[in-house]
């Protein structure tokens, strides 16, 4: 019998040979992304796959070339999100979400160098009502106040991405000492008044640290200054101050628009200050809807889904080329991060579901926040 020869196909024509053949993909609870390569319809969603132990973390990562559709994804599937009663509250750097917002009803809250809205970063998130000064005590207890904790945390990444190096050992104690002593006499710290208790150390933060206040000035000198930017420097004017009230973080989709400041070299320290105020502003409501009740069942699809957000973080790369910054934006509670990095030589970017990787240009980062 003669020998044929070889036949070469690409994938995409050899398809049509098992015309019927498709996986079972995961599941059809949740929005349609689009179709996988086999021709069945690809449903992705990250609350559902949870629940369902179909994934151990609710993360995402959408990652492409220029010009891809990342960024046009991530809008239709908040988008889509919404027929489920589900929001989203988005840091755009770009004021790339000015048409979305439109479609939703509502306005971006525009963030200006000197404009009208401040938002605190220092603001606290749900477990706040430790004690009427923010801190449950000191030592241990203080360790275990979580508040304490992501403020320090915060003011420590934000100093460091400032100076272009790691804290000293006694830059993060005299940062944490200046902390401790704002929140002895205010319930909510602002930055201005951190900056302020370390350019005038209390005698009673020196005692603590066994050193002279002369000494803990100087200690915690440099970070007070960059810090200072924030409050009185090119960066002022946005979270130098108590948040703004009568912001309306109750619509279904809540824009931070930081146009104004996409050139500025200090994108990622006022994206990560707009990023902490949300989620501590997003702990709060869920933390809210968890007090309320839920209700489930019969009651319908918007009412399962009323403590259910989306936390997108859009040109992420601002972010995660900061590892110092990068640090401080864990996910919620009970979820656990992925590892972080860059592929910025391969030219391919990310769009993330917070927290994964990404590269530089057009990152998105989104966090579904699920009230448990």
């Amino acid at each position: 019998m003669p020998r044929l020869p070889a036949h070469q196909v690409t994938t995409r024509n050899l398809g049509a040979a098992y015309p019927f053949i498709a996986e079972a993909g995961l599941g059809r609870r949740g929005v349609m992304i689009g179709d996988d390569l086999l021709g069945g319809s690809f449903v992705f969603d990250p609350f559902e796959l949870y629940a369902a132990g179909a994934v151990s973390n609710p993360n995402m990562v959408v990652f492409g070339q220029i010009g891809r559709g990342k960024s046009a994804f991530v809008k239709t599937f908040l988008w889509r999100q919404a027929v489920f009663g589900r929001r989203a509250w988005v840091v755009d750097p770009k004021g790339e979400y000015g048409d979305l917002a439109d479609a939703w009803g509502v306005r971006p809250v525009a963030l200006r160098p000197g404009g009208a809205i401040r938002l605190n970063p220092l603001d606290p998130g749900p477990d706040g009502e430790s004690g009427a000064d923010g801190i449950t005590g000191t030592g241990a207890e203080q360790g275990n106040d979580a508040t304490a904790r992501r403020r320090t945390e915060l003011l420590a990444s934000l100093a460091s991405a400032c100076l272009g190096r790691a804290l000293l050992p006694r830059e993060r104690a005299a940062l944490g000492a200046a902390l401790h002593d704002t929140c002895r006499v205010a319930p909510v710290p602002t930055v201005p008044m951190v900056v302020e208790s370390l350019l005038a150390p209390s005698e009673d933060a020196a005692l603590d640290l066994r050193t002279g206040r002369r000494d803990l000035l100087e200690d915690g000198r440099d970070v007070a200054l960059e810090l200072r930017r924030l409050v009185h420097g090119d960066l002022c004017g946005m979270f130098d101050g108590p948040t703004t009230a009568g912001l309306d973080l109750s619509a279904p989709l809540v824009v931070l628009d930081l146009s104004a400041l996409y050139s500025s070299a200090a994108l990622g320290v006022l994206m990560a200050c707009a990023t902490a105020w949300l989620q501590a502003a997003l702990a709060r409501a869920a933390a809210a809807a968890r007090v309320d009740g839920v209700p489930g069942g019969a009651s319908g699809v918007a009412d399962r889904n009323r403590g259910r957000f989306f936390l997108v973080v859009d040109e992420a790369w601002a972010i995660l080329s900061k590892l110092r910054i990068e640090e401080t934006m864990s996910c919620p509670p009970s979820r656990t991060p992925g590892s972080t990095g860059s592929n910025q030589e391969t030219g391919i970017e990310g769009n993330q579901i917070f927290p994964t990787f990404g590269s530089q240009d057009r990152s998105v980062a989104c966090d579904p926040w699920q009230q448990m």
